[in-house]
């Protein structure tokens, strides 16, 4: 049978002809209210607008105090900023930036300047001590640290004595560790976990899939970046040369 053209559209004729369905009004209830309870995140804190107003607050704050313990290890240690600009092959005003706080850095950019400080990145954020003495360190204990460029890198291990740092990678859709390749010193080994990643060194491309197994001395000119079409995510250590 064919439809009346006279027909209320679905959903409307309930609420107009039924006289027992009142429409929600102004007066209903105070402005900005609703019956849904507040979400909160990790922190205790609300999620919606105000959250990615704090997250952002405390990205800003975190960054700030990276860049004051950069430019404190670099003056410790008498170099200037072309000196580190050299060593990594980040711009003297990409550094300078950085040091002052107004610049999100990239991972890329933070483990070079960290190697030319003869540091590893994680010695450039504050981070929870594990329990003394245990051998595990608990996802909890655990640095993360969203960068720019669509990374989040997250240091799952981090040995002074032995000069090595284990971190797990992950690189949005088109996300890189830099806008440009850096270079550092020690070595470098990566496992790609899942999704797909293109390792550029010395200028040469390496498509890496899942399982795959890249190492390389951090010397060497290096840019990592998502080419696929999903997150990718990776397992990377970084070893000193000593």
């Amino acid at each position: 049978m064919t439809p009346s053209r006279s027909a209320a559209p679905a959903g409307r004729r309930s609420a107009a002809g039924n006289p027992g369905v009142r429409k929600a009004g102004k007066s209903d209830k105070p402005a900005g209210k609703s019956d849904r309870p507040v979400k909160h995140n990790g922190n205790g804190a609300a999620a919606g607008a105000a959250a990615p107003e704090r997250d952002s607050d405390a990205a800003e704050q975190t960054m700030l105090l990276v860049g004051a313990r950069i430019r404190a290890m670099r003056l410790r240690q008498q170099l200037t900023l072309r000196d580190v600009a050299e060593r990594t092959g980040v711009s003297v005003s990409m550094l300078s930036m950085l040091e002052r706080g107004v610049s999100t850095a990239s991972v890329g950019t933070l483990v070079a300047v960290a190697s030319a400080l003869g540091v590893h990145m994680y010695d450039l954020f504050a981070h929870k001590d594990g329990a003394d003495g245990s051998p595990v360190t608990r996802l909890s204990e655990q640095t993360v640290v969203r960068m720019g460029e669509g990374t989040t890198r997250r240091v799952a291990h981090n040995d002074a004595a032995a000069g090595l740092e284990l971190a797990i990678n992950q690189y949005d859709i088109g996300g890189a560790s830099g806008p440009s390749a850096t270079h550092h010193d020690g070595r470098e080994f990566g496992v790609l976990i899942s999704g797909q990643l293109t390792v550029e060194l010395d200028g040469q491309s390496h498509v890496l899939e899942p399982g795959d197994v890249i190492a390389y001395s951090s010397d060497r000119p290096h840019r990592i970046a998502n080419t696929g079409d999903e997150p990718a995510v990776a397992v990377w250590v970084n070893l000193d040369d000593n």
